[in-house]
């Protein structure tokens, strides 16, 4: 119930509803025990192949504090490969923490975002940017310009920008840069001021990281990672003050993955 989204406090008033007496402290104690086990668990399990690897930080709520948490995520299977106490601000760690989980699994490809922590730990072409991250982010710019091309009354601005987001929502997407998006790179090359200048670095970035971004067939997103994280921190967040150790931040997302099993089914006699 706990892992569901009540509180500790609320769990103990509805176990007398199940003929059961549980205080505050012990349920939290027993859910403690259960992440823990099922941490274990999950790093006693067979050594898994995994070929795209989704890698993303979040922060966790912890004793007054943030905590940076990096989860690594089977894009492909949605299956929780491993959570580490990392900033992804911590661009040494993360690095080499993220090449040797690429080893382990043996993967053929990392999926991240753009930050640029990220760039170089593996050859370029297996290094792959998420298509629902980088288009939403180059969308809300050219948005935001398209705007501002408007209150400033400069119709061939806004056009363009109308423009540039039509070519971001292609579907299919071309897996090279389109020509009408050269055009466009071409147009604004020179200018150094204001908007103009705005537009230039934009349009310039997009061209840059076109090919960069996944066209895998099967999902070009990390997704996967994003709805994992979701489940384990963003949603939980709202319920709760924050976790008071790193232990129990680190054994969340465990229990969690635990709990969803395979196909919704778990063995839940393994961890109490």
């Amino acid at each position: 119930m706990y892992m569901f989204g009540l509180s500790y406090r609320q769990v103990e008033k509805f176990l007398p509803l199940l003929d059961c007496r549980g205080g505050k402290s012990s349920i939290e104690r027993d859910v403690t025990e259960a992440g823990q086990k099922a941490r274990d668990l999950h790093g006693q399990g067979p050594g898994v192949r995994v070929r795209v690897l989704g890698v993303d930080g979040t922060g966790a709520a912890m004793a007054g504090r943030q905590a940076g948490v990096l989860f690594f995520v089977d894009v492909e299977g949605g299956k929780l490969i491993g959570v580490e106490p990392i900033q992804e601000t911590d661009t040494r760690r993360l690095r080499r923490h993220v090449a040797k989980v690429m080893a382990m699994v043996g993967s053929e490809e990392l999926r991240t975002d753009e930050y640029s922590g990220y760039a170089g730990i593996v050859p370029e072409g297996q290094h792959r940017l998420c298509l629902t991250h980088w288009r939403k982010s180059k969308g809300k710019r050219a948005a935001d310009l398209h705007r501002r091309a408007l209150r400033e009354e400069r119709p061939l601005e806004a056009e363009s920008m109308r423009r540039l987001l039509a070519i971001l929502r292609l579907k299919p997407r071309p897996p090279t840069v389109p020509e009408e998006l050269s055009t466009l790179v071409r147009r604004y090359i020179n200018c150094r001021k204001g908007l103009l200048w705005e537009i230039n670095k934009l349009l310039q970035h997009i061209e840059r990281t076109w090919e960069k971004v996944s066209d895998d067939p099967a999902d070009p997103t990390n997704n996967a990672t994003e709805r994992i994280i979701g489940l384990t921190f963003k949603i939980r967040s709202k319920t709760m003050r924050g976790f008071k150790s790193q232990s129990k931040v680190l054994a969340h997302p465990y229990l969690s993955s635990f709990l969803r099993g395979d196909d919704g089914l778990c063995d839940l006699r393994k961890v109490i």
